[in-house]
């Protein structure tokens, strides 16, 4: 048995139990409000559609003699809009319409205009369209598209995956929130609240399989990609490493912005560069203790195609992999990680 083969299995022991129980998917009624409310704002406009469904053309149907309302108009007049990470808003929402901000996000998720003003407009359509019956005839369809979610996510034990890659030994529950609209990318969802407190939270997008042929006619078929799965739930086990080091990161912040085609990035987005470098690589050597080595190889050249340090960066992870009695979880490997950035050179 290898060393790195060893320390999976280890790991992963404490973990097989609990993992797949501490698994919840929904559809939440605020998201999924707000999810309608901007697929309805923007679809017209947007070249990526919904995926089709049966689901889909219930909206269009339903919601077809309000196409012109002025809640919907006057979102499609801004300047900006939000982007497909909006609908998290909805799990902040108070319970009950009209709806207020009941408990203040980490992400400012409406950028298009203030809150305030945004929630004036989607609670008068909401309350115009009856929007409330409408989401509640679809509740058995909702349960049913997150079973048959949860039953592909159990059957892959991806969670398990994670859990043993990771190394924490804080029990989570994994909360994934399903957009039955929304066909443009998945996000994690961070909040330090007590109504989260160990809710490792993420939306996940239904993308559409476009070998599927998938029209109006085609039932809801959701079943996750493990590749997305896999990168969310990495976003909010990693959300640490930045706010901990960001000064340290900060003084080599150049090595973030330049992508492997050599374009320089504006400096705004290093923080957001260097996130999603460190998530893609985790995510491709879990993959690649999941399904194997070229799995994590083809990943990894996948990415390495926008980000420079991909590569470097997997390979330098072969020393978390390989030393589980140093690093007993990821946090523990941090400081190796930024000293490995600090010195990097080509």
């Amino acid at each position: 048995m290898t060393i790195k083969f060893l320390r999976f299995y280890l790991l992963l022991l404490p973990t097989l139990l609990w993992s797949q129980d501490n698994l919840d998917i929904k559809v939440d009624n605020r998201t999924e409000a707000l999810s309608i409310f901007y697929t309805l704002a923007t679809a017209d406009t947007l070249d990526t559609k919904p995926t089709p469904s049966t689901y889909y053309r219930d909206v269009k149907l339903y919601f077809e003699a309000y196409k012109n309302h002025e809640s919907l108009n006057w979102y499609r007049n801004l300047d900006t809009w939000d982007g497909y990470d909006m609908a998290s808003l909805g799990l902040f929402l108070s319970k009950q319409h009209p709806f207020t901000i009941a408990v203040k996000p980490e992400v400012n998720y409406i950028r298009s205009s203030s809150q305030e003003t945004f929630l004036y407009h989607f609670n008068k359509f909401y309350a115009d369209t009856d929007m409330h019956g409408f989401i509640n005839k679809h509740k058995k369809l909702y349960e049913s598209v997150c079973q048959n979610a949860k039953d592909a996510i159990l059957a892959s034990g991806i969670l398990n995956h994670i859990q043993s890659f990771y190394g924490t030994t804080v029990e989570s529950r994994f909360v994934i929130y399903l957009d039955l609209l929304n066909n443009l990318g998945s996000n994690a969802i961070n909040s330090d609240d007590p109504g989260f407190i160990n809710n490792r939270m993420f939306r996940l997008a239904y993308l559409n399989d476009e070998s599927k042929h998938l029209t109006d006619e085609s039932p809801v078929l959701f079943t996750p990609y493990i590749n997305v799965v896999t990168h969310e739930i990495s976003h909010l086990f990693l959300k640490e490493f930045i706010p901990k080091y960001r000064k340290r990161l900060y003084k080599i912040r150049q090595l973030f912005l330049t992508i492997s085609n050599g374009e320089v990035l504006n400096e705004t987005e290093w923080e957001n560069e260097l996130d999603e470098l460190l998530v893609r690589v985790c995510t491709a050597r879990i993959l690649a203790q999941k399904f194997g080595y070229e799995k994590g190889i083809e990943e990894i050249n996948n990415q390495a195609k926008h980000f420079k340090l991909a590569k470097p960066l997997y390979e330098f992870f072969e020393t978390y992999i390989s030393n589980s009695s140093l690093y007993k979880e990821v946090t523990m490997f941090y400081p190796e990680i930024v000293a490995f950035l600090e010195n990097y050179t080509e």
